[in-house]
């Protein structure tokens, strides 16, 4: 079977809503810096995920949410 990234692990969980928090007990992270850095950040930057309230990045109510790109 393919590996399954913590990309991909992200992706299939934020088809709804989460809270970086809520992602990073999900995929077993605990560095919420490192995990920004490594996981969050990268998928933002492609486009793959995106913010629920993008004008307030810092919001305590932001979450992520898989973009569908179908």
């Amino acid at each position: 079977p393919p590996q399954v990234t913590p990309q991909v692990k992200i992706l299939e969980f934020c088809k709804m809503p989460h809270s970086k928090s809520e992602i990073m007990e999900y995929c077993g992270y605990k560095d919420r810096k490192n995990f920004v850095k490594k996981h969050l950040q990268p998928l933002l930057n492609s486009g793959q995920l995106q913010m629920t309230i993008p004008d307030k990045p810092k919001s305590k109510n932001q979450k992520y949410i898989t973009v569908d790109t179908q």
